[in-house]
């Protein structure tokens, strides 16, 4: 059997695997679109998959986008599952405006200040809000036990 013929027939077998519950229950809590009221927008989870791969198409040239967002759709149908934020908001601007589909994103550089410490922290917030995660590098903030001489006192490090 050819490579590509191994592929076809592993993505018919995904295809084939009937939702578990508990998948069903994570769709509808965290991916499934709802509107502002709670009105059910995607009605079921090719819904869900359709409204991703045509918002996902929407960056192709317009004599384009039909074409791929059937290939996203076949995709998604078969078991290509993007990144939380993308099932959740992609296509979903409608009713959530102010979401991303950036997934996880990186804080910048730490200075070792009480008030850079601060704004990186509200800065957090403001990802959060937006449905995003955040990493941190804490390399740039001083190691537990040093002293710091304003506060009289030693630190007890960045985690």
């Amino acid at each position: 059997m050819s490579s590509a013929a191994k592929v076809h027939a592993l993505s018919k077998a995904v295809a084939d695997i009937p939702l578990q519950p508990a998948s069903i229950d994570i769709w509808d809590k965290k991916y499934r679109l709802k509107a502002k009221d709670g009105r059910v927008i995607d009605e079921t989870i090719d819904d869900t998959y359709r409204r991703v791969a045509y918002a996902l198409a929407e960056v192709e040239p317009e004599d384009k986008r039909a074409e791929w967002a059937e290939k996203f759709l076949y995709a998604l149908r078969r078991g290509a599952i993007p990144a939380g934020r993308i099932t959740s908001n992609a296509g979903a601007w409608e009713h959530k405006p102010a979401t991303s589909t950036i997934n996880c994103t990186v804080s910048g550089t730490i200075g070792d200040s009480m008030n850079d410490i601060l704004e990186k922290v509200h800065e957090a917030g403001l990802t959060l809000k937006a449905g995003c995660g955040i990493g941190y590098e804490f390399s740039t903030l001083r190691p537990r036990g040093a002293y710091v001489s304003g506060a009289g006192a030693y630190t007890s490090g960045p985690l």
